[in-house]
């Protein structure tokens, strides 16, 4: 057989089997369940379970699983294929049965006594059930699931369930109920003799079950599980919907009240004061404050520009010099850019903590100077204590009414101790059946939660300017915004003569890069004479030497500056300035990068980060029957 011939077989029959298999179902014509031999003192009865099915595809053999729940036992389990009664044995041999008690309840596997194709066959099982009645002075009762809402998916055509109760114990009109639970369905009471059946066909998960009161007989026997049975169903019908309604409202109370009251706190106490008009921009510096200051007072954080605003500031007031070195790149493209701090003769007593911190930890010890590179590694442990020194200058010069970073830090411990609380109670009650005891209980941790989230949220706005923190913020928030327009509120060759007094300013706020920009192009801008270019030469060939008071260039002939007179360099930004900005922006990089690192882990990834009439008893409604378990074909 030629090769393409092959295939073309083997597909069609790979075709032809999935269409097969996906061919085979089921349908229960009948699924009819006798209950009777009730012993109503012994309790027990007998239950037959008699299935008329039709099978489409081939069958081989069946299952059937009876939960083990509220009743004692299940024994004489007999299966018949047809009148034929199978023989017991787990040899999973044709005309062969197996009974084993799994988690699912009492599991029974049963082989044909020979495979049915396309063709219906009837099934009956029957087994003794033990300690299934309830026993109640009012009336006991009998509650089945007849039949179980799983049945594979298969739909039941019709359904006949009889109880035949013995001479003497048939419902009493008027005072015995009899009721149908799962799917619709009708009952008949004919002395002894209840019968019930679906009003419809049963779909694949539908399930039917009856339940019977009957009167009382005095010596019957509870069977171990009611106590507890009925112990859970009263908390179930009469506490539980009055615990749920409490906890439903406890955290109601808790998941609108706690967000509400958070915010009230925040909108009384949190809110900083309101102050009369500013102006729209400030062209000039409103206090003598220092930038790192402003910054921390403006966003109410101390960040690591506001650190390096120091850095610049401290070397425009003269406490240090920076030097700049290039060099060519790798195969001469591109430049290497090298910084070294340098310390002035200028002494440090006049200084606050803060910037004496950060003078002492670049110049450690007798020191005099110190390269970027350095820093690395080091510089990042005294950030901590310096941000510490900034917060308290905040407190101290009266901007705030408490350090603003403990008023975040109390109320993120207190959020974040919410969502743990919250967890806490999710995992350790709401998942443990045994201590869930209200379907409600898993609002109350979202509730929690939800709270939490909320401190967490306000409590980062909690901190709350003084009268004057606020006048004063909003001043800086003025000059902050000639810094970032400046073309619009005034020419940038008047704002030049303030370029190195308001730098580090800018550089608080973040603006160093647009507002070195703005100057391109613009002549007649000197060089800050606490910047060293070295690379340029001329005054700056050799660069400064430690210890000695810095020179003052002499800037009335700045013509001599562009065409050579770099030996008498007074700088433009369109030359030596111009690149003294990249420099710069490039020196504030690395720093922000170099002061914040630190020493790899050497166990870890080596990544770091900064920052009838009634029943007796037994409950009403459905949901506490037994029986049931599942049934299908294979």
């Amino acid at each position: 057989m030629p090769k393409r011939m092959i295939v073309f077989a083997v597909v069609i029959l790979l075709f032809t089997g999935t269409a097969l298999a996906q061919t085979r179902s089921v349908f229960w014509q009948r699924w009819d369940v006798l209950i009777d031999n009730v012993d109503t003192s012994g309790n027990s009865f007998d239950v037959t379970e008699t299935y008329d099915v039709y099978f489409t595809g081939t069958f081989s053999f069946g299952l059937r699983v009876i939960e083990l729940t509220n009743l004692d036992d299940i024994q004489n389990i007999q299966i018949y294929d047809g009148n034929q009664a199978l023989r017991q044995s787990c040899s999973e041999q044709a005309g062969t049965f197996c009974v084993s008690t799994t988690t699912d309840g009492r599991e029974i596997q049963y082989y044909f006594t020979q495979p049915v194709t396309n063709d219906n066959r009837v099934i009956r099982i029957e087994y003794t059930v033990l300690g299934a009645l309830r026993i109640y002075e009012g009336g006991d009762q009998l509650w089945w699931s007849a039949i179980p809402s799983d049945h594979f998916g298969y739909t039941i055509g019709s359904s006949t369930v009889t109880v035949q109760m013995p001479p003497g114990f048939g419902p009493r009109e008027g005072v015995d109920r009899v009721d149908v639970y799962g799917v619709p369905g009708t009952v008949q009471v004919n002395g002894t003799t209840i019968t019930a059946m679906p009003n419809a066909a049963i779909s694949g998960d539908g399930k039917f079950e009856i339940r019977v009161q009957y009167p009382h007989d005095p010596a019957a026997v509870s069977p171990r599980w009611q106590s507890s049975f009925d112990t859970q169903r009263e908390f179930d019908e009469n506490v539980k919907p009055l615990l749920d309604f409490g906890i439903l409202a406890l955290a109601g109370l808790i998941g609108l009240g706690g967000p509400l009251a958070i915010f009230g706190l925040w909108y009384t106490r949190g809110r900083d004061p309101k102050i009369g008009p500013v102006p729209t921009y400030l062209s000039d510096l409103p206090s003598a404050i220092p930038p790192a200051l402003v910054g921390s007072l403006v966003d109410e954080r101390v960040d690591i520009r506001d650190i390096l605003s120091t850095f610049v500031d401290l070397a425009r007031r003269g406490y240090m010099v920076m030097e700049e070195n290039q060099t060519a790149g790798a195969f001469g493209i591109g430049v290497n850019r090298t910084f070294t701090f340098k310390r002035t003769d200028k002494p440090s007593n006049d200084l606050r903590q803060f910037e004496e911190r950060v003078l002492d930890r670049i110049f450690s010890g007798s020191s005099m100077e110190r390269t970027l590179d350095s820093l690395k590694n080091s510089f990042y442990t005294t950030i901590p204590q310096i941000q510490k020194d900034l917060y308290k200058d905040l407190v101290g010069e009266d901007f705030f009414k408490g350090d603003p970073n403990n008023t975040r830090g109390v109320w993120t411990a207190g959020g974040i101790g919410l969502l743990v609380l919250a967890g806490l109670i999710f995992f350790g009650v709401v998942s443990n059946d045994d201590l869930n005891v209200s379907s409600m209980l898993a609002c109350l941790p979202v509730a929690i939660g939800i709270t939490g989230i909320a401190a967490f949220i306000f409590g980062q706005a909690m901190p709350s300017k003084t009268r004057k923190g606020a006048e004063e913020a909003a001043k800086w928030k003025a000059f902050y915004e000639y810094l970032r327009n400046l073309e619009k509120y005034n020419t940038v060759e008047e704002a030049a003569s303030r370029f190195e007094e308001f730098l580090p300013y800018a550089v608080a706020f973040g603006l160093e890069r647009s507002w070195l920009r703005k100057f391109n192009g613009i002549e007649n801008v000197p060089i800050p004479v606490w910047y060293y270019p070295t690379y340029i030469g001329g005054r700056y060939r050799g660069g400064y030497t430690p210890g000695t008071p810095v020179p003052r260039p002499d800037y009335s002939d700045i013509s001599r500056a562009g065409s050579g007179g770099l030996d008498q360099m007074s700088g433009s930004l369109t030359g030596g300035l111009e690149s003294m900005s990249n420099g710069l922006t490039s020196m504030l990089d690395s720093a922000a990068r170099i002061v914040t690192s630190q020493p790899q882990s050497s166990g870890g990834s080596g990544k770091w980060s900064s920052g009838g009439s009634s029943w007796s008893g037994g409950g009403f409604s459905g949901g506490g029957s037994s029986g049931g378990g599942r049934s299908g074909f294979g």
